[in-house]
């Protein structure tokens, strides 16, 4: 028993070695890759400056749910493209990105805000067992 667990090992180890350092190289930056590209192109904003798979470049003119209209050249032909040809961001507009900035802000503040209300509720209930105590020793 003990000679056949030693060769099964000895047999399949390496393999296992090797899909795992495959997953490590290959698959989980691939993933990553994906991902990052799906979260771009579902943030796209008005007046974007994107260029698509096959090489055209434009400006966004409208976002819809699966789709974005463009327009490029100097007669400002529009076109639509389904959003999985969009190829990347080469340039935010300026206004969408201090509108970013600014609701990254607000966002932040509000984090903030809140966590200040929540240390204050943890304090409250502090004080009030110190006054209970004092108010028991008072009594007695």
């Amino acid at each position: 028993m003990n000679a056949q667990s030693s060769q099964f090992l000895t047999v399949f180890l390496p393999l296992i070695l090797f899909f795992v350092i495959m997953w490590l190289f290959l698959v989980r930056p691939q993933r990553k890759k994906d991902k990052e590209t799906k979260e771009m192109r579902n943030n796209l904003q008005v007046g974007d400056n994107i260029v698509t798979i096959g090489g055209i470049i434009g400006k966004v003119l409208a976002v819809k749910d699966d789709s974005v209209v463009i327009y490029c050249g100097t007669d400002k032909t529009k076109m639509e493209f389904k959003k999985w040809a969009i190829a990347e961001v080469t340039n935010k507009d300026p206004k969408a990105a201090k509108a970013e900035k600014a609701a990254a802000k607000a966002e932040k503040a509000e984090k903030e805000r809140k966590e200040a209300e929540a240390e204050k509720k943890e304090e409250a209930p502090k004080i009030r067992k110190l006054s209970r105590k004092e108010d028991e020793k008072a009594d007695k």
